[in-house]
């Protein structure tokens, strides 16, 4: 094929490709309309663009573009990590908070030179520290080290770890929670009526005193009850506060989940700016970024 019929092509396709996007409008009554992008005009095409930058960008504190929040929950993760260390090394090297704090000061006011602002803000402890066996914990900078030997680390929001979100991740019981009476804090109990055990999931709305009509479901990769019971417990409070089982099942498990979700939610965003301009491009509209996403 020549080349005008290469690039003959390729026109057409691109055109077939930009009559084929959708925008989804709001669900109402189960019902959720779609429009094609192309038959929007500059003005509700931009307007469109706006909101997908939103959904990325929005550094509101109430209301965090995905990629925003992304960095967010990566930063509580190294935060619950600082206080697991802390905790750690108070109980494997009887080393007190103001101890292990006075230490790497001095070792920071011995290498000037080296340790500087921005090396211990970047720098991860496993650096300038040995015995910590932990991989995760050798990570954490040392700033949010000497933070939590403070009390700095702040205060976990968690408001973004509802329990909408908390619900999908599913349940697993462990066999000890399957075979631990109710009364000694697991979940067998026997039906009066059967004789056979009162299904759990049931027994586990009641125990946790919630709605009968939410759908609890089994999922190999979900929450134990102990785990469960955890999430659920869980406030706005500082991280010095929360347990040492609430810090662990957050950087460990929680928190990345959440951020999969994120990652995903992002990536729906970005497909949908991609089409956005390609049709934007299609009929010579020039979009406006707020964010210098268009180059």
């Amino acid at each position: 094929m020549s080349e005008f019929g290469d690039k003959l092509n390729e026109a057409l396709s691109a055109k077939n490709n930009v009559n084929t996007y959708i925008w989804k409008g709001k669900k109402e009554n189960g019902q959720q309309e779609e429009y094609k992008l192309i038959d929007f005009d500059q003005e509700t095409l931009q307007t469109k663009f706006n909101l997908c930058e939103q959904m990325l960008y929005n550094t509101d504190p109430k209301h965090p573009g995905r990629l925003v929040l992304l960095n967010i929950v990566n930063d509580q993760i190294l935060r619950c990590r600082a206080e697991l260390l802390i905790r750690w090394i108070r109980v494997t090297h009887e080393c007190t908070n103001n101890m292990l704090l006075e230490s790497i000061r001095t070792m920071i006011a011995n290498n000037k030179e080296t340790l500087t602002k921005d090396y211990i803000k970047n720098t991860p402890i496993g650096e300038i520290m040995d015995g910590i066996d932990d991989l995760d914990y050798r990570k954490v900078p040392i700033s949010l080290v000497l933070d939590a030997c403070m009390d700095y680390l702040g205060i976990l929001d968690a408001s973004h770890l509802t329990f909408n979100f908390v619900l999908r991740m599913g349940l697993w019981f462990t066999q000890q929670e399957m075979q631990t009476p109710v009364e000694e804090g697991g979940l067998y109990k026997k039906d009066p009526n059967t004789g056979k055990a009162t299904n759990r999931l049931e027994l586990v709305k009641e125990l946790r005193r919630l709605n009968p009509t939410i759908p609890l479901r089994i999922d190999p990769t979900g929450l134990s009850y102990a785990e469960f019971k955890s999430m659920c417990d869980l406030h706005k409070d500082k991280y010095s506060n929360l347990t040492t089982n609430q810090l662990k099942l957050l950087s460990t498990k929680v928190l990345y989940r959440f951020q999969d979700q994120c990652e995903s939610q992002a990536q729906q965003w970005e497909d949908k700016i991609a089409e956005i301009k390609e049709v934007a491009e299609h009929k010579g509209y020039v979009l406006k970024s707020a964010y210098g996403t268009i180059k």
